[in-house]
C-alpha cells in the first residue's frame, strides 16, 4: 500500500505539497508505449506493429509474463526495429508485467498496451495534445472489434463521476511522475486495474479526455470477454470492493469548546470508530478550532497525539470566527451562516475521497464507521451520502432527519424503526458522503429559514441524489459533559 507517496503533506506547513514535479511541455517529451502480454501471439504482431507506426516516434517495449506459444519469437522480430523484448522465468500477472515494463522505459510519458489491441496511428499524438505538465493522465474512448463490435465513448472529466464507474481504459497516457507517485500497477482483487489506477492516479491533478479511440478486440480467451459473459453479476460485488479499497476517508468536525471535558471522550469513540473501518489506504482528521480559548486547543493538541496510529494526518485548525446578536432570529441567522462558512472550509481542507463529518456534541457508537462506510460504497450505483441517527437536543422527541412534504414543509422523524431508508434531509451530526457526489458548497438557508443541512440536502434531493439514513448507527447527543441524549 501507498502511504504518503500519494498524499504528500507536510505537518509543519499545512500546506499540501504538488504531488509531483511539473515537467516540461509535453511536445518535447519521449514516450514509452509498454506491451505487456501473456501467450498472445495470435495478434502480438499487428500490436507491435501498430506502435511502431504511430505518427509520432516511440520507445517500444514488449514486457512477456512467462508465455509457453510463441510471443517471444515473433517479438524478435521486431528488434531490428527497436522493440526492447522483458522476459520472465515465471508468471506473475498482468501488473507485475507492466510495471517491469515501465522499469525499462525511458519515456517522460507511459502507455501499456494490451497484447491484443491496436493504437490506431495518431493515438499517441491526439493523447499528447490533450497532455499539460499537471495531467497526471490522458484518456479516450474504446471500440470493441473481433467477436463482438461497440463503441464506449468516454466522458468528460467534470461528467464521469470516476467513483461510479470506469470509464479510463488501459491505454491512457501518464505522465511518468504521476504514475510512479500514484503507486504504479497494483493488483488487489485480480480485476479492474485500470480503474484501480486511474482512481489513485486522479488524486494529483484533472485527468483529460482525448478524442483518440483504442481498438479493443475481443475474443473468447480475453478476461474482459469473460468478466462481460460469464461473470457479469460479480460486478455487483467487485465493484464495492474495488471502491472499498481505494477510498480515502477524511474526518472533520468543527470544535466550539462548548462541551471542552467532553472532547477526549469524543475524540476516542471516533478514533474506534474509524479503527473497525480497517481501511486499506490513510484516514486523516481535520479539527477547525472555533474554541477561541488556548486551555481548549491545548488539551485538543494532547488528546490528539494519543492517536497518531489511527490517522495518518491530524491537523487542528484556527478557524477563530465569532459574532454578537441582538435576538434569536439574528442568532440563528449568524450561526447558519457561521456553520455553511465552517463547512465549506472544512470542504477544501478535506482531501479523502468520502468525507465525514461529526459534530462535536455527537456521540459515534463502535460500529458507526463500518456500517456508514459499507453502505456508502455498496452497491453498483451507491447512495451520494448517508447519516446516522441522532435526536435533536432542543426538540428530544423528533429526531435530526426526516421528509420534506409537496410544500417544501420539514416533517422530522419521530421514530426511526429498524430499516435503512431514504430521506430528504438529515443533519451535520453523522453525515458521511461522496466529495465528487454531492453539492460543493454549502448555503446557509433553506427557503429562507436558516438551516445550511436542509439547504444542502436540498440540492441533493434535486439532483436526484440518494441520502439514506442508518438505525443502526444511533448516536448520543450530548446535551452536557455527563447528560447524554438517546
Amino acid at each position: 500500500m501507498v502511504g504518503n507517496a500519494i498524499w504528500p503533506y507536510d505537518p509543519q506547513s499545512d500546506v499540501q505539497q504538488k504531488p509531483y514535479t511539473e515537467s516540461p511541455p509535453a511536445q518535447s517529451q519521449q514516450i514509452s508505449i509498454i506491451i505487456a502480454a501473456r501467450n498472445n501471439s495470435a495478434y502480438l504482431a499487428e500490436t507491435i506493429e501498430s506502435a511502431f507506426n504511430q505518427s509520432i516516434p516511440c520507445q517500444v517495449i514488449y514486457a512477456d509474463d512467462c508465455s509457453f506459444d510463441d510471443s517471444i519469437s515473433i517479438a524478435r522480430q521486431y528488434q531490428k526495429q527497436g522493440l526492447i523484448i522483458i522476459e520472465s522465468p515465471f508468471h506473475s500477472g498482468v501488473c507485475e508485467t507492466r510495471n517491469r515494463g515501465a522499469d525499462k522505459a525511458t519515456g517522460d510519458y507511459l502507455l501499456f498496451l494490451d497484447g491484443d489491441d491496436i493504437l490506431p496511428p495518431n493515438y499517441i499524438q491526439q493523447h499528447l495534445e490533450k497532455m499539460s505538465p499537471n495531467t497526471p493522465f490522458v484518456y479516450g474512448g474504446a471500440e470493441a472489434f473481433g467477436e463482438y463490435s461497440t463503441l464506449w465513448n468516454a466522458p468528460e472529466w467534470s461528467d464521469g463521476r470516476l467513483w461510479l464507474r470506469n470509464f479510463v481504459n488501459t491505454s491512457a497516457l501518464w505522465n511518468r511522475r504521476a504514475f510512479e507517485t500514484a503507486g504504479r500497477w497494483r493488483n488487489k482483487i485480480n480485476t479492474m486495474w485500470d480503474w484501480d489506477l486511474a482512481l489513485r492516479g486522479s488524486r494529483l491533478g484533472t485527468p483529460a479526455r482525448s478524442t483518440a479511440v483504442l481498438r479493443y478486440r475481443q475474443h473468447s480467451s480475453s478476461w474482459s470477454a469473460n468478466i462481460q459473459t460469464k461473470y457479469q453479476k460479480r460486478q455487483e460485488v467487485l465493484l464495492p470492493q474495488m471502491r472499498q479499497i481505494c477510498s480515502r476517508l477524511s474526518v472533520g468536525s468543527i470544535i466550539s469548546g462548548r462541551l471542552h471535558d467532553f472532547f477526549p471522550q469524543w475524540l476516542s469513540a471516533v478514533s474506534q470508530a474509524v479503527k473497525l473501518i480497517s481501511s486499506e489506504e490513510p484516514v486523516e482528521l481535520v479539527l477547525l478550532d472555533n474554541s477561541n480559548n488556548v486551555d481548549t486547543l491545548n488539551k485538543m493538541r494532547a488528546e490528539t497525539s494519543r492517536y497518531i496510529n489511527t490517522f495518518e494526518t491530524i491537523r487542528i485548525i484556527s478557524y477563530p470566527n465569532s459574532f454578537t446578536f441582538k435576538s434569536e432570529k439574528e442568532r440563528r441567522d449568524k450561526t447558519a451562516r457561521f456553520m455553511a462558512q465552517a463547512c465549506n472550509r472544512l470542504r477544501v481542507e478535506m482531501r479523502g475521497d468520502i468525507h465525514w463529518l461529526i459534530e462535536d456534541d455527537i456521540l459515534v457508537p463502535l460500529e458507526s464507521g463500518v456500517n456508514l462506510f459499507t453502505e456508502l460504497t455498496a452497491q453498483r450505483i451507491p447512495p451520494n451520502a448517508v447519516s446516522g441517527c441522532y435526536r435533536n437536543r432542543h426538540t428530544e422527541t423528533q429526531f435530526v432527519g426526516g421528509q420534506f412534504d409537496d410544500h417544501h414543509i420539514v416533517k422530522a422523524f419521530s421514530e426511526i424503526g429498524s430499516e435503512t431508508r431514504a430521506v430528504d434531509y438529515c443533519g451535520t451530526g453523522c453525515l458521511m458522503f461522496w466529495k465528487d457526489r454531492t453539492p460543493r458548497y454549502w448555503n446557509s438557508h433553506y427557503r429562507n429559514i436558516p438551516a445550511h443541512d436542509w439547504e444542502w440536502c436540498s440540492r441533493l434531493k434535486s439532483s436526484d441524489g440518494t441520502l439514506l439514513m442508518l438505525p443502526s448507527v444511533h448516536c448520543g447527543h450530548v446535551k452536557s459533559a455527563t447528560e447524554i441524549l438517546y
